[in-house]
């Protein structure tokens, strides 16, 4: 069989890691070869926590691709998301060089990109990951691309996410070293379209430990954060109420668990096995009674956070969209609708997105992250070649190229 390159993409999540594998095929098209979970002992909350253990998790997706699949070449990408991701708005200024008639260029915006990180420090324990421009200014105007736009200063807003770095450091020891690139807003980019952006919208992405919110108003990001919050906390407190370990837990939930008792087909009664081989029965309604209370008060701090912040979600046309899985158990759609008084829905990749053998791959809300990762990873492929255009070398600077290639994106 002939040797391949590949892409991978990997999703660190509160006990496990979700990866998958694919190639660009003939067609020019992102091709799923395969998608797969394995539970680690190197990973919680979404961080590694034993770079041992977590290298020999990573090492059987690696193992996979060449084996099976003949990989010879792999380019990594990882989502970077949780407690230890920070988000802040920035600003900064720069006159526009004369020498180049008043024009802003991409030299311009690569100058402005790193005026922002000179002029907005961030302490040394941490290190940017990734500089989302919100807003433009030249000369006080507003401008939706200053490329070749004239003026004498250019202004910038954007946010800068920045994680911890002996996280990221301990991310790259674990899966394969510094060719490692990251992801941070890559769901929010491919999953909702441009037409909710433009709308407004809040995009919820429910993991087990974490919850992290990305929403759009007038089709710019305008806030990105986490919450330490998710699934995980249900599932904690059915093991709790039923005295059961939390594997046994989640299967009930994901089997049985509903939000709403509105939305019960049945009070179905079913049985579990608690320790010393004895078996309980329990019923849906009961297990109703865990679920609602914590599923509102993670919405009661979700609206609180959203007071802090100035987020009416009324004012957002394009309603909440949700993702992770936590958005997989039964009624969650419905309890965001009712508590928000706001249009809600889950979001799924397609066929469109991805050639797949199995369509329950990206119709899974477990393997979103990493496929919103790998698609956006597809487009950037490329960051040598913008490198070059702009006429910049070096590892910093070829990462602040891809920033500007991000931007250009956002503004088609």
């Amino acid at each position: 069989m002939e040797k391949i390159d590949a892409i991978m993409s990997l999703d660190l999540g509160t006990s496990s890691i979700h990866g998958v594998i694919a190639k660009i095929n003939s067609e020019n098209k992102i091709e799923i070869m395969s998608a797969d979970t394995y539970t680690s002992d190197g990973v919680k909350n979404g961080v590694i926590s034993d770079i041992s253990a977590a290298e020999f998790t990573v090492k059987k997706f690696f193992t996979k691709a060449e084996e099976e699949f003949k990989v010879e070449n792999v380019d990594m990408f990882c989502a970077v998301r949780g407690a230890l991701i920070e988000v802040t708005t920035a600003n900064t200024r720069l006159k526009i060089d004369e020498e180049e008639g008043g024009v802003v260029t991409p030299q311009t915006i690569l100058e402005i990109m790193e005026r922002l990180e000179e002029t907005n420090k961030i302490p040394d324990t941490k290190e940017i990951i990734e500089i989302i421009p919100q807003q433009y200014k030249i000369d006080e105007q507003i401008v939706a691309n200053p490329i070749r736009m004239s003026g004498k200063y250019l202004e910038l807003t954007a946010l800068m996410i920045y994680g911890t770095k002996s996280n990221m450091s301990n991310i790259k020891q674990a899966t394969g070293g510094d060719k490692l690139r990251y992801g941070y807003s890559s769901i929010s980019d491919t999953l909702i379209s441009n037409d909710d952006k433009d709308l407004g919208c809040i995009l919820v992405d429910i993991g087990g430990m974490t919850t992290g919110i990305v929403a759009y108003v007038e089709g710019k990001l305008k806030y990105s954060f986490e919450l330490n919050f998710g699934s995980d906390y249900i599932t904690r407190d059915i093991a709790a109420r039923l005295k059961i370990t939390k594997k046994e837990a989640t299967k009930i939930k994901e089997k049985y668990g509903v939000v709403l008792e509105d939305l019960m087909t049945e009070n179905t009664e079913f049985e579990y096995s608690v320790p010393g081989n004895k078996t309980q029965k329990f019923t849906v309604r009961e297990l109703v009674d865990i679920i609602k209370p914590q599923v509102e008060t993670q919405l009661d701090e979700i609206s609180k956070i959203f007071k802090q912040k100035g987020i009416r979600p009324n004012e957002y046309v394009g309603g909440f969209i949700l993702t992770g899985g936590g958005s997989m158990l039964k009624g969650m759609p419905e309890a965001f609708s009712k508590y928000f008084e706001a249009v809600t829905k889950c979001a799924n990749f397609t066929e469109e997105d991805f050639d797949c053998y199995d369509d329950k791959i990206i119709n899974s809300q477990v393997y979103t992250t990493a496929l919103a990762v790998l698609k956006n990873s597809s487009k950037n492929l490329t960051d040598s070649i913008m490198a070059d255009s702009v006429g910049i070398h070096g590892k910093k600077r070829a990462g602040i190229a891809e920033t500007i290639k991000s931007w250009f994106n956002n503004f088609k």
